[in-house]
């Protein structure tokens, strides 16, 4: 695999954010701290590799000085949120992420019996994925171990491995959605695990011999989030098998939207939510046997919940990163260093220029949630 420097990109003529730029932008944002810090919370959605896009989002972000509080993400956005939890810098994640070669995730296949050549299109032929998991008795392709392993490392580089860290590194708080299939309910990691029924949550507390809700493997709890059904092996919370958060919610822009009561808390800073947008794959819909209708009903549990709220919560807040030109599917882990470029530019150039937009200031999203004139 070819290195990928993201630095290069950032100096192609107009890409990174001037000293002008840079100053009309923070002009609307909420005034700093006593110590002159600008502060943020971040909501990711998932979207498997086209996450790198992410990096290049935060790039912007960290150019403008932002830094983070409140963290949230599903899937690939889980892993996003995982690794800006932790007290490494943005030079640190780009050349960590950057220079990742994602097919080491794919390195355990679950059975010889698995046929499927390129990763990239395994979700989009689900007949030939489901007659291999058939014939092989599995429930995944893929072992998801090998991500774990690589997480985990990368976090204890960050100095973190439970969310109880995650406090004590940068008093940052991280969310983490998951969808369990054995109860059919979406849980947000670590918060769920301590509002189970007493005798489920004293069970399963000694099971992963946790003291607390705070003392569960972050590493562990993304590994779960990013579970794909089909493409990895489902993970297991106790006794449940878990599955990907984004089968019930791919973009929790929900998240950290306080109320207290029926009277809304107003916001001290933006929470800001990543998408990412493929009108490409979003338009290519073929529904003419059942795996297609299988197919079709799967992509929309993934989307048209959220969708539908978004269109009440966007508020002047998310980020919509359109990696159409990128051609990068979901499960596209043989990335090579061009499309991993392509995606860390559009990552930056949209998140700039919904910062440089009229639409976007502190003022007009208090407005739009009902906070001011």
């Amino acid at each position: 695999m070819s290195k990928w420097y993201p630095q290069e990109i950032l100096q192609e003529a107009g890409v990174r954010i001037s000293p002008a730029e840079k100053k009309t932008i923070l002009s609307k944002f909420p005034p700093p701290d006593a110590k002159g810090q600008i502060y943020a919370d971040g909501i990711f959605e998932g979207g498997g590799v086209r996450g790198v896009a992410f990096l290049g989002a935060l790039r912007c972000c960290s150019d403008l000085g932002i830094r983070w509080r409140k963290l949230a993400g599903t899937s690939a956005g889980a892993i996003t949120a995982a690794v800006l939890a932790t007290d490494l810098s943005m030079d640190d994640l780009e050349e960590l992420l950057g220079q990742l070669d994602y097919s080491i995730f794919l390195t355990q296949k679950n059975s010889p019996l698995i046929i499927n050549g390129d990763p990239a299109d395994d979700l989009q032929s689900p007949a030939w994925t489901l007659f291999f998991l058939t014939i092989s008795r599995q429930m995944g392709e893929y072992s998801s171990l090998p991500f774990r392993q690589w997480l985990e490392a990368t976090l204890a580089q960050g100095h973190l491995r439970t969310f109880a860290d995650v406090k004590q590194v940068k008093d940052r708080e991280l969310k983490v959605v998951i969808s369990n299939l054995t109860r059919g309910e979406m849980l947000v990691l670590p918060d769920d695990l301590q509002r189970r029924e007493s005798a489920d949550s004293d069970a399963l507390y000694q099971q992963l011999r946790l003291n607390s809700a705070e003392d569960f493997s972050v590493a562990e709890a993304v590994r779960l989030s990013m579970s794909i059904p089909l493409f990895f092996e489902p993970g297991k919370l106790g006794n449940d098998l878990i599955v990907d958060g984004g089968i019930l919610s791919n973009f929790p822009l929900w998240i950290y939207d306080i109320q207290s009561g029926s009277t809304p808390v107003a916001p001290r800073w933006f929470t800001f939510g990543f998408r990412l947008v493929d009108t490409g794959i979003e338009h290519q819909v073929n529904i003419n046997n059942p795996v297609s209708i299988l197919a079709a009903m799967f992509r929309t549990m993934m989307k048209a919940r959220d969708r539908y709220h978004q269109r009440e919560m966007d508020k002047g807040r998310v980020i919509n990163i359109d990696v159409t030109e990128a051609q990068v599917t979901t499960t596209d882990f043989n990335l090579d260093a061009d499309r991993k470029a392509k995606l860390y530019r559009l990552g930056y150039l949209y998140t700039k220029r919904f910062f440089l937009s009229a639409n976007f200031s502190w003022a007009k999203h208090l407005k739009a949630r009902g906070f001011g004139e």
